[in-house]
């Protein structure tokens, strides 16, 4: 099944190089103001603690040399009453905590810690410690955060749908109209006189159609030249076709006898001329591709190969013309022995052969048995006398003798040899 490849036109891969574009580059700005506005912040919070810190110093100055603990825990209280403190400590000039107060319901959550020293008369008389709560500074950083993403996300969206609709207007659409007008140019089968394409643009695309019109006016004159020339050629033509039609029918004629000689020579070329049988050479052709199916499919093929006995005796006390008579005889009593998808062929002289397809060892020798059975009960007569015929027929299977054509013609050529040794007129088969 095959693969269809996703097709993407020019506005889909326009979209996909805007997202590709605008994406990482809003990401990066994006995510550079977000540590920007974060620094900010931090920033302005460890500046509003340090003079928050500064400014409770200078208030309890005073208190702090006079030892006024009421006033003291009465501003500490107050200052630990706004929202973002969590805890104020006054120490005197020995570290000694003289006032604390601790929000008691803040929650453990991030804070920053901020000291100043209290001064009078110019000398550290104690320090105050002051601990601030990041939890509104961490609402302000979310709700600056938030915003930023926003307005990253809709100047991402209007840039790029602007670069969209600016280039689909300027670029795609004057490409598609080019290519649609080129389309529409193939499809038209008649040469009629070209339409122009019109295209505004005073750039790239402009310069493409007006190049496009100039060889398409171009094409139009040359298709009108040859036109012309067509149709004076074509009164020339219809003045030789006559002439040519008579070649035709002469040559037509000349076609057909060399068909049938030539099928005449192909005949006497796989035929043997006494029998009519196939001859060797056709044989040996058939022999190795139905040798090399029956191999690659593990088929059973039986090769028969026949011979006739005392032949020479036959030529000499009669003549070869008796000779040849006995082999066409023969060749008779053969072609009712085998099948019509087996093969005959005569290899020359007396010797026969039969080619068995799909035939087992077994099947093959009750079939030359059956063939010397009929050579006997149709006794060849020749000029009124009786002769005496006889054959002798060895048998090989290709599962016997598997390895090539050589092996097992070598192998049927041992049982014939053998069926002969045995006193003749009988099958004989490999391995003996």
């Amino acid at each position: 099944m095959s693969k269809r490849r996703l097709r993407l036109g020019l506005r889909g891969k326009l979209v996909l190089l805007v997202i590709i574009g605008i994406v990482p580059f809003f990401s990066i700005v994006g995510a550079y103001r977000l540590y920007v506005e974060q620094q900010r912040i931090m920033a302005d919070m460890t500046r509003t603690g340090h003079e928050q810190a500064s400014l409770i110093a200078e208030a309890i100055a005073n208190m702090l040399v006079g030892y006024d603990y009421s006033n003291m825990e009465s501003l500490a209280e107050r200052i630990a009453q706004q929202p973002d403190v969590r805890r104020v400590t006054i120490l005197n000039r020995d570290d000694k905590v003289m006032v604390m107060r601790e929000k008691p319901t803040a929650a453990i959550g991030p804070s920053l810690d901020f000291e100043s020293p209290v001064m009078f008369s110019s000398k550290q008389v104690g320090k105050v410690e002051l601990t601030l709560l990041l939890e509104r500074a961490s609402i302000a950083k979310k709700t600056t955060f938030r915003n930023i993403i926003i307005a990253q996300i809709f100047f991402g969206l209007f840039l790029g749908l602007l670069i969209y609709f600016a280039v689909s207007r300027f670029i795609v659409k004057p490409v598609q109209r080019i290519g649609q007008h080129i389309k529409a140019t193939l499809l038209n089968e008649e040469i009629t006189q070209p339409e122009l394409l019109d295209i505004p643009n005073h750039d790239e695309l402009g310069e493409l159609a007006q190049v496009f019109n100039n060889l398409n006016q171009q094409v139009y004159e040359t298709q009108q030249r040859l036109r012309n020339k067509v149709d004076l050629a074509g009164t020339a033509l219809m003045h030789t076709y006559e002439q040519l039609q008579m070649r035709t029918d002469e040559l037509e004629k000349r076609s057909q006898d060399l068909e049938k000689a030539l099928a005449l020579v192909e005949k006497l070329a796989r035929t043997d001329s006494l029998t009519g049988l196939h001859n060797r050479r056709y044989f040996d052709d058939i022999f190795s591709a139905a040798f090399s199916r029956a191999k690659r499919y593990k088929e059973s093929m039986c090769l028969a190969l026949i011979d006739v006995d005392n032949f020479k005796q036959i030529n000499d006390n009669f003549g070869h013309s008796a000779g040849d008579a006995v082999l066409q005889y023969l060749c008779k009593l053969f072609n009712e022995s085998v099948r019509e998808s087996d093969t005959l062929a005569r290899l020359g002289g007396d010797e026969f052969a039969f080619l068995l397809y799909q035939t087992s060892l077994e099947n093959a020798e009750i079939m030359a048995k059956n063939c010397l059975a009929l050579i006997a009960s149709q006794p060849f007569e020749l000029d009124g006398q009786l002769l005496d015929v006889r054959v002798s027929i060895g048998i090989a299977n290709n599962q016997d003798a598997p390895n090539s054509v050589q092996a097992l013609y070598g192998a049927a050529d041992e049982a014939l040899y053998e069926a002969k040794r045995r006193g003749r007129n009988q099958v004989a088969t490999f391995p003996i």
